[in-house]
């Protein structure tokens, strides 16, 4: 069995580093992206992202490279740790790969496998990388919040949560929001480890990503829906110290009741 904890400096992301040097990406396929509502993709849909993603890579131990690389090498060491820290928490272990998302700034989740052993995979677009990267505060953590809220989603593919929280529904918002509850719970994990870490910009940065469309399949949430998910999942972990077996209960109970 592969495990899934890291060795080397407890997963943090780096706060502080210099971002200027992450470079624009030129796209590389002139072929629409497939995909339906959420971020959720099906492996067909998928195909056709992964044209965009030439390389994948797991991050068992943190100490993986990051290929392909984000032009910001303190990004990419951070980033890999953190990704091996979500994964430990959340007990998933999917493949990551950066995309060009030239025809929208986004990140998605998808059960294809692309890796031996990887629970599926996880897509980041470049722009979207650069754009929470040239936040005025934080930024490092507005890209944790992201990758957490993704390997969210992988979690609900593993435990077969999808079905149920969609069924009857017109838009992916329970789904959506539970992803962000499990993302405020890794925010409040980490916040028990490091007093310091700035678990409030989980709630801000899936607040600036919420929307008003709630007729829209792809709604994801209001703003104030997507902030109170990650603190209600932070309040899961930091003050009532619940396992993420538990955390899985509270997080399907809480969005069934919306």
């Amino acid at each position: 069995m592969v495990a899934r904890r890291e060795v080397v400096l407890g997963g943090l992301l780096l706060l502080g580093w210099e971002i200027s040097s992450i470079p624009a990406y030129a796209r590389t396929s002139l072929g629409a992206h497939i995909h339906g509502p959420g971020c959720m993709l099906t492996p067909e849909q998928a195909a056709s992202f992964f044209d965009d993603a030439p390389d994948t890579r797991m991050y068992i131990t943190g100490s993986e490279p990051m290929i392909p690389k984000s032009g910001n090498e303190k990004l990419d060491f951070a980033l890999a740790q953190t990704l091996a820290k979500i994964s430990d928490v959340f007990d998933v272990l999917p493949g990551f790969a950066y995309y060009d998302d030239s025809d929208g700034l986004n990140a998605y989740a998808t059960p294809a496998v692309r890796l031996n052993r990887s629970d599926g995979t996880v897509l980041f677009g470049q722009r979207l990388l650069n754009r929470l990267m040239s936040g005025p505060e934080n930024p490092d953590a507005s890209v944790a919040a992201v990758c957490a809220h993704e390997f969210g989603h992988i979690v609900q593919h593993r435990k077969g949560l999808t079905q149920n929280l969609l069924a009857g529904q017109p838009t992916v918002k329970r789904a959506e929001l539970q992803a962000d509850f499990f993302a405020g719970y890794f925010a409040g994990v980490r916040k028990l480890q490091r007093a310091n870490f700035p678990a409030a910009v989980f709630a801000m940065t899936q607040y600036n990503f919420g929307d008003n469309m709630i007729n829209n399949p792809s709604h994801h949430g209001t703003p104030p829906e997507r902030s109170d998910a990650i603190t209600a999942g932070f309040k899961t972990a930091f003050t009532e110290k619940k396992s993420f077996a538990e955390a899985l209960v509270s997080a399907t109970n809480y969005v069934m009741q919306l």
